[in-house]
């Protein structure tokens, strides 16, 4: 078990493996990490971003980090995020190819009712005090998730989109034409590739997925983490969402030289001083308003 730097109350990170289910039916695998002993800790729930998964890079140490922080975190993988239990390779392909932003919303209610319920954590966390984290993609999920449920309390992102539709007249195009849309990732040979399904669904929630009106409509205390360098989503589309968020407390924190995984990569290897301040000011913000 790594031991993140900075770590807040002594004892061990405990880790369990999870499966919660959502209203359709498809399992969330997760890991819920905790320390042990004393009284139930406030839950963070961590949305990876596009094309990641609970393990990917650095998911497991942020886990970790927030647990020895006090929390109890939940990592886990969206439904349809194309990971199989394996959790190493891409091997749901269909499943990916479906993968809305309806779906991955509804992936976090899930979640917060199994917190309700006693599903999730009982006697670990306390499901009055719910936060959440999110990176890239996933920061947008995490900003329409709490901006529909009033359980969440808090909510960070960190190198957040401002906008779901992220292709272009001439990747439309392709996706009409043929039905699909290729998906690369770099480093990695895959066959990705969404289907018309999320075209059709994107263009019929213009507004209902508009982060900048979720944000507008957030009632809880909202951060932004970016990385100054950050070319995959630039700091202006954060600032534009702190500026949407003008009735909640908000704020944006701007780590120079680093980019949009601050400085972290796949595989993991090590944290450095960009990402540990990331998770630092992530754990203040959470203690503050959790």
């Amino acid at each position: 078990m790594v031991t993140p730097p900075g770590a807040g109350p002594a004892g061990t990170v405990r880790e369990t493996p999870f499966t919660v289910f959502n209203e359709k039916g498809d399992p969330l695998r997760g890991d819920l990490r905790y320390t042990a002993g004393g009284r139930p800790a406030p839950l963070i729930l961590v949305c990876h971003g596009f094309t990641a998964h609970k393990d990917w890079g650095p998911f497991p140490f942020i886990g970790n980090a927030l647990a020895a922080a006090g929390f109890a975190s939940a990592v886990f993988n969206f439904s349809h995020n194309g990971m199989g239990p394996g959790f190493r390779r891409f091997t749901e392909l269909e499943k990916f190819s479906r993968n809305t932003i309806g779906r991955e919303v509804g992936d976090v209610r899930a979640l917060v009712d199994a917190a309700a319920a006693g599903v999730l954590g009982k006697g670990i966390l306390d499901p009055s005090r719910i936060g959440i984290l999110g990176h890239s993609r996933g920061g947008g999920v995490a900003l329409l998730a709490a901006s529909r449920d009033e359980r969440i309390r808090a909510v960070v992102g960190w190198g957040s989109v401002a906008t779901f539709r992220r292709f272009t007249p001439h990747q439309r195009e392709i996706w009409e034409r043929d039905g699909f849309l290729p998906v690369t990732v770099r480093g990695m040979r895959t066959r990705l590739r969404y289907g018309i399904e999320i075209l059709r669904d994107l263009d019929a929630n213009a507004d209902a997925y508009d982060l900048h009106r979720a944000a507008a409509a957030l009632r809880v205390p909202l951060l932004l983490v970016h990385g100054e360098a950050d070319v995959s989503v630039k700091p202006e589309e954060a600032r534009s969402l702190v500026d949407a968020a003008g009735g909640t407390l908000r704020q944006m924190v701007v780590i120079g030289g680093t980019g949009h995984a601050f400085g972290a990569g796949h595989p993991w290897r090590a944290s450095n001083p960009a990402l540990d301040r990331a998770i630092a000011e992530t754990a203040a913000w959470f203690h503050s308003y959790l």
